[in-house]
């Protein structure tokens, strides 16, 4: 944090939102395996598909679990004159630290997601996708447990938002 700066507000994602980011995935990956499963009892063979049913089963599940830890390391802090992210940036331990600051000012969100629980996301902008420069990725808190209070939060500290 920079001088002068203290924490108003500190929280982390809702880990368990990651399994709804995989669900389409390892349901179809799972139907793909018992289908392929079913060809094995019934005629004997192990196909090709089996194989690669198999592979991307395994690459859902696998994806549940890296997503949900790099949650529960990603950390959302607010301080007086920031909106901050700090998450890991690799998959094992030893990857580093990513450090995303916005400042706070009206306007900084600019979407809202609002889920039937009370939790969402605050968008704050978007940046290129690093594989395509045509397409975008939003930014900011994502699966806040509380959405609609840490907005308030954000509009009560926002100096221009209290004029």
């Amino acid at each position: 944090m920079q001088s002068g700066e203290s924490p108003v507000w500190m929280a982390q994602p809702i880990p368990s939102l990651a399994n709804q980011l995989s669900t389409p995935y390892l349901f179809f990956s799972g139907f793909g395996v018992l289908f392929s499963t079913l060809v094995y009892i019934v005629a004997g063979l192990v196909n090709v598909y089996m194989l690669f049913s198999l592979l991307f089963t395994g690459a859902a599940v696998g994806m549940v679990f890296i997503i949900r830890r790099r949650m529960r390391r990603t950390v959302y802090l607010i301080t007086e004159q920031r909106a901050i992210v700090l998450r890991p940036t690799g998959v094992t331990q030893k990857g580093g630290w990513q450090l995303i600051a916005w400042p706070l000012s009206a306007g900084l969100v600019k979407e809202r997601v609002l889920r039937n629980d009370g939790s969402g996301d605050l968008i704050f902008g978007y940046e290129p996708k690093k594989s395509s420069e045509d397409t975008t990725v939003p930014m900011g808190f994502f699966n806040l447990p509380e959405l609609r209070r840490v907005e308030q939060m954000l509009m009560d500290i926002t100096p221009s938002s209290r004029n």
